[in-house]
């Protein structure tokens, strides 16, 4: 698994952004070519001191002197990180007037609105970031010279919507969707708020998130007159 290599490469920390979902779907799965058993391992790597003189890995280091060292060290690593480990997988974004960003289940289920508005005729890509931290804000940035405007769409109140304001920075508007507590979006939902970007009017002035929970309200109290749990919003 990919994770584990980065994490022995720049041994570093690496965490596998997964939910719920993962672990209760099933379906078909193309698994990699098997690899050799490693045989060769770096030269820090614990396993033994048999014919050899002991390794000893630690981060504790009680002189500031040697912690600042070491903290330095540990920014240098980021930096390399950051300029070589950025992952993403664009689709349909060539011709594309608007675009979604989502990651994990939600970009899976934005993938599916934004293939049913191109049947609608509407020129919506989907920009699925892979790696969350470091994030593709050059990428993100260069998009919104492209595009009208951005939907941030999430399993959150939003999370990753503040980076990619941070990236667009004030070019184009950039709205929000989100469902909260292990609900998953449907594709007619995301469907329904690409339709409403592409039709506009949108304003740069405005909270997304705000303005997001105002319809999310709207649509649970409208819905029976109660939320799932049949408690009123």
């Amino acid at each position: 698994m990919l994770a584990f290599d980065l994490a022995e490469k720049y041994r570093a920390i690496v965490v596998v952004m997964a939910d719920g979902n993962i672990g209760q779907m099933m379906e078909p799965a193309e698994l990699p070519p098997m690899r050799p058993v490693k045989t060769e391992y770096p030269d820090w790597a614990v396993r033994g001191a048999e014919g050899r003189q002991k390794r000893i890995l630690s981060s504790i280091y009680i002189k500031p002197e040697e912690e600042e060292v070491t903290n330095l060290r540990l920014v240098d690593i980021w930096h390399t990180i950051q300029e070589n480990e950025i992952r993403y997988k664009e689709y349909s974004l060539e011709d594309a007037d608007y675009a979604v960003i989502g990651y994990g289940t939600a970009g899976r289920v934005s993938l599916s609105a934004v293939r049913q508005a191109r049947t609608e005729g509407i020129k919506v890509g989907l920009f699925r970031p892979i790696s969350l931290s470091p994030f593709p804000y050059e990428q993100i940035e260069e998009l919104s010279k492209h595009v009208k405007a951005m939907l941030v769409v999430e399993m959150n109140t939003g999370q990753m919507l503040e980076d990619v304001q941070k990236a667009v920075k004030g070019r184009i508007p950039v709205e929000f969707y989100g469902r909260l507590g292990g609900v998953v979006p449907f594709p007619d939902e995301i469907l329904g708020e690409i339709q409403r970007v592409a039709k506009g009017p949108l304003s740069l002035k405005s909270d997304p998130r705000r303005t997001w929970a105002e319809r999310l309200r709207a649509v649970l109290n409208n819905d029976a007159g109660t939320s799932a749990r049949g408690i009123r919003l």
